[in-house]
């Protein structure tokens, strides 16, 4: 007897919050001027989209071509993608808490990751991700603002070094601490983005 996989379990088309909504539409009707699909909630089981395929969108032998013509994520996607890999994709949303969740978006949309199978890879990674979240409404460059940030909130142990050299006329080094530089620097070489 067949052990059913942890993905089919989890799934309920029907859901009032999808991960991925979808808007398929049947492209030889398309290119005969006539706008003829339906939306898709994702996550879905392969059983499921394949009847919404030949239901809702009317693929058959003669109409086998559809396209992504709308869709709601926080992920730029095209319409030309496959509908199994946008379901991979929200099965790996769905395992992702709201905070990866926007640092897989804000990561793909800095680096114009654009198709599914990119997205579900920084999905899969998301927790290596080195990401700091700055104010742009705060002064400074985005550089700067990244290096406060790195060592206010990630370097600690830098900055309460920086903080106990002390350089005379109640001034530390942190005082005199190039932000700009350590923020471009951590950007180029440790891929840290300000965002």
């Amino acid at each position: 007897m067949c052990k059913q996989n942890n993905f089919s379990q989890k799934i309920n088309p029907q859901q009032t919050n999808p991960q991925l909504k979808v808007y398929i539409a049947n492209l030889s009707k398309y290119n005969n001027g006539e706008l003829f699909g339906a939306w898709l909630n994702l996550p879905a089981t392969h059983n499921e989209i394949k009847a919404f395929l030949k239901t809702k969108v009317g693929l058959n032998r003669q109409c086998e071509e559809y396209g992504v013509h709308d869709y709601e994520s926080d992920f730029s996607l095209g319409e030309y993608e496959n509908i199994y890999t946008l379901n991979m994709l929200a099965v790996a949303l769905e395992q992702m808490n709201e905070n990866e969740k926007d640092l897989a978006a804000a990561y793909c949309s800095y680096n114009g990751l654009k198709d599914a199978l990119s997205v579900i890879n920084m999905c899969l990674q998301v927790s290596e991700l080195s990401y700091v979240q700055i104010d742009d409404n705060t002064w400074g460059s985005k550089e700067e603002k990244l290096g406060y940030k790195l060592l206010d909130e990630i370097n600690t142990d830098i900055k309460t070094a920086l903080e106990q050299c002390k350089l005379g006329n109640n001034l530390t080094a942190y005082d005199y601490f190039n932000f700009e530089a350590f923020g471009r620097d951590a950007s180029i070489n440790d891929g840290v983005r300000p965002e």
